[in-house]
């Protein structure tokens, strides 16, 4: 069999690896793999390499924590992505790793209306896009997009500190619940998959009860019952989603526009009311006029940091 040349490119998500290769635009032979936190990121990505048989030359690989002396922890899990021990099992050097959040803004100058639905239709005021990825932890990155060049800014957004919620008791009480048990609330701790538990239970507490249940559970009970605990705690994690949004938005100075994606975000979105997340963007005060100009978008397309990884170039 006529081996191909292309480069590997891998999305290590939460729970999550979507992995394939590309030639720099598509991405063809696609698989994604739902995997143990004990496994090996390298005996994954070797096991999918020796079944489609292709000659690598180049890998990029994105993954959901931050990037420190060339590796990656994946945030909530066990899973280590290491370049060095990559290059030295391929035997390339054309090896790159980065964090998914920021390996989905170089995609973001690029990427295709109908990969996203606009909730706050406005017109851009500059190319700054802020990238916010809902899932099993909370993904923040920038992109700045000039002169055909992207320069795309990577952080740990995620752990700012919680937004508060200005108006609805019941989401006060619930973070203050949360507040008795962690020396800090950061956004990560409650704008995510295991955010959601902790909303949840708080919620329980206020009604009386000690149900525990996992993030999966509680949006499955959700999309079948609108008038359960697991709705109003899924109402929550987007009106605090919302918040954030507006916050990073500021941060950012991203009058381009702000992504909001993830498979959290993808699950809830269709069931909730559909001004929630905006009604919680659009905040009063000062900067009310600012953000009210800022587009808003909800993608829909799973593959970004993907691609992100496919069109990176050094």
């Amino acid at each position: 069999m006529t081996q191909k040349t292309q480069k590997l490119v891998a999305d290590f998500g939460g729970t999550h690896l979507r992995i394939g290769f590309s030639d720099g635009f598509g991405i063809t032979d696609l698989s994604k793999i739902r995997y143990k936190s004990d496994v090996s990121a390298l005996e994954l990505i070797s096991d999918y390499a020796k079944i489609n048989n292709n000659k690598i030359e180049q890998i990029r690989i994105c993954a959901a924590g931050p990037l420190e002396n060339d590796k990656i922890e994946i945030t909530n899990s066990k899973l280590i992505i290491s370049k060095k021990e990559i290059m030295s099992f391929f035997k390339i050097s054309d090896v790159y790793i980065f964090n998914d959040a920021e390996a989905a803004c170089y995609y973001l100058p690029e990427i295709k209306t109908s990969s996203y639905s606009t909730i706050n239709r406005t017109k851009p005021k500059n190319q700054n896009f802020a990238y916010i990825a809902l899932g099993t932890g909370l993904g923040v990155s920038c992109v700045k997009h000039h002169n055909n060049k992207s320069t795309v800014i990577s952080g740990e957004g995620g752990y700012c500190h919680i937004p508060y919620p200005e108006k609805r008791r019941t989401s006060r009480d619930v973070i203050n619940i949360i507040e008795n048990d962690y020396p800090r609330v950061s956004s990560e701790r409650l704008i995510s998959g295991l955010g959601l538990t902790l909303i949840y239970e708080a919620l329980t507490k206020i009604n009386k009860d000690s149900i525990k249940l996992t993030s999966e559970e509680i949006v499955a009970s959700a999309i079948t019952n609108k008038k359960g605990l697991e709705y109003e705690a899924c109402k929550i994690l987007f009106e605090l989603l919302g918040k954030f949004a507006a916050s990073i938005s500021l941060i950012y100075g991203a009058r381009g526009g702000v992504f909001l994606s993830g498979g959290l975000l993808e699950r809830l979105y269709p069931i909730l009311p559909d001004d929630l997340i905006l009604k919680n963007f659009l905040i009063s005060g000062r900067m009310k006029n600012y953000i009210k100009q800022i587009p808003l978008h909800i993608i829909n397309d799973d593959l970004i940091s993907l691609m992100g990884c496919a069109v990176y170039k050094k």
